[in-house]
Parts: structure tokens; sequence; C-alpha cells
């Protein structure tokens, strides 16, 4: 990562959880995100997937849920909070590539099912066992060739969304500890990794 994407990362981190820009609005109804023209045309010509993420940021910050709950609301009950899943659904890139961010999604979702808060060691077992589920989700991404550091920046900023809270970046914090000193060796890829 270089230096300009650890800031533009700070940056994003920053603005998600004191929830900083407020464009946009008028065009979010009921907590959706309602594409004008304009903002199809903005998507349709970004370079990259990241790109067409801070687009949404910028433009659509506001329906992101700041509730006092680990999860958040997932009406449809498909494993990503509906705010995380309306910038999935906005992004203009194929089916499939969608689908990746949205098994991401999923798996990061999880984390928030154990408290991890304890320092024990089966924290860590816990932790370790849901991490190497991972596995799967950066073999979807070498599945589906995506670039890789558009993929894993896209995956990133999709990460700070869900993670948009200061008890959510705590809970993921006390998650990542219980981690601290584990080892992993990846699985290999069997061509049938995606959702």
């Amino acid at each position: 990562m270089t230096n300009m994407d650890k800031t533009v990362a700070a940056l994003v981190g920053c603005l998600l959880l004191v929830g900083g820009i407020s464009q946009g609005s008028a065009r979010n109804i009921e907590d959706k995100i309602v594409l004008s023209e304009q903002d199809r045309q903005a998507l349709e010509s970004a370079s990259t997937t990241k790109a067409q993420l801070a687009y949404l940021l910028q433009h659509f910050e506001p329906i992101l849920n700041r509730d006092d709950t680990l999860k958040g609301v997932d009406a449809d009950e498909n494993g990503i909070r509906d705010d995380v899943d309306e910038f999935i659904n906005a992004l203009m890139i194929p089916e499939n590539e969608r689908g990746f961010y949205r098994q991401s999604s999923r798996h990061l979702q999880t984390v928030f099912d154990y408290d991890y808060s304890g320092g024990t060691e089966i924290d860590t077992e816990i932790a370790y066992a849901h991490a190497v589920k991972y596995d799967v989700v950066i073999n979807c991404m070498i599945q589906l060739n995506l670039d890789w550091d558009d993929g894993t920046g896209s995956r990133r900023m999709v990460d700070a969304l869900i993670l948009n809270t200061k008890r959510r970046s705590q809970h993921y914090a006390y998650y990542n500890r219980a981690l601290d000193g584990t080892a992993f060796e990846l699985t290999e890829p069997t061509g049938d990794d995606c959702e």
C-alpha cells in the first residue's frame, strides 16, 4: 500500500466514523441509493471499482447505518448490512465481481458473531477459525482474475463501510488482537470459490 493509499484510507475511515460528508442526501430515498443519469455516467467512466466506491461514498455517505449495534440492519437477511448492500449494488461492474464484494462483506459481517474481547485462548481459536475461511474470498478474487490492487483496495473500502462506528471498529480490533501471532497457510483455489 502506497503512502497515498494509506492517506486516502485514513481519510475515508475518519469520514465514515464521524459522518463528515453530507452531499447527495436529496438523492437518498429511505436509505436507498438512487442514481441519477449523471451518477451513472460518473460511475461508468471511473477507471477502477475503488474510484466508483469513492464516488458513491462522496455522494451517498449519509445512508450509512450508524446505530449503536454491531450488526446494523439486514432486513433481507442476506448476511450483508442493508446500507452496505446499497453501495455494492450501485457499482457499475459485472455481477460476478459484485458477488465477490458481497462474499467479502458477508465474511467480515460474521466477525460480529463472537465477542473476542476476553483475550482468551478460545477467543484466538475462534478468531483463527473465522480468519481461515477468508481464504475462499481471496481465492474468489483470483478466480475472477480481478486486478489485485483494485480488488484489495475496493474490498478495504467496503470493509471501512462495515466498520464505520467506534463500536464496530473496536470489535474488529479485538478480533485482530486475538489473531496476533497466528500464522496462516493459504489454501489452493478450487475454481469454485465464489458464492
